[in-house]
């Protein structure tokens, strides 16, 4: 039987995708603001910097630990435990910058709740999987160093 976990875990996923689909048909892809162009590759570079380190094998799109997977904490895991969320995020809000739609803000506010849902779902299976993630909490912010 599936845990409520599991189905919130996959709504939040499709929210994701849905939200950040949303916003790229709905506004230009190609920014002119240099607030937008510096988030946008700011985004961009965190979020390839973490899937770099991860390694593919650990790399999923559900909350959940893989099967024989290992925690990260050095690249960009070293200041933040949920990088590429950090990226996705900063991606969504230099979108809607570009191209300000009270529509658009609300994609992206979505995408960000989304993230945050899943983020805590994911943290869950962490510290289940893994001693020493408790510890790595306390010297690492979820999103944004010396922020949250």
């Amino acid at each position: 039987m599936k845990t409520f976990d599991w189905y919130l875990a996959w709504f939040m996923v499709f929210l994701q995708f849905s939200m950040l689909g949303l916003l790229i048909y709905t506004g230009p892809l190609m920014p002119s603001n240099i607030w937008s162009i510096i988030m946008i590759l700011a985004g961009a570079f965190v979020g390839l910097w973490a899937i770099y380190t991860i390694r593919l094998g650990n790399l999923s799109i559900m909350p959940y630990v893989k099967e024989g997977g290992t925690m990260i904490a050095k690249g960009p895991y070293k200041y933040v435990r949920h990088p590429m969320y950090t990226g996705l995020i900063l991606i969504a809000w230099a979108l809607v910058i570009e191209h300000f739609t009270v529509g658009r803000a609300i994609f992206a506010l979505l995408l960000t709740i989304a993230l945050i849902v899943k983020l805590h779902i994911e943290e869950t299976y962490l510290k289940k999987a893994f001693g020493l993630y408790s510890e790595y909490t306390k010297i690492t912010r979820k999103l944004f160093p010396f922020i949250y």
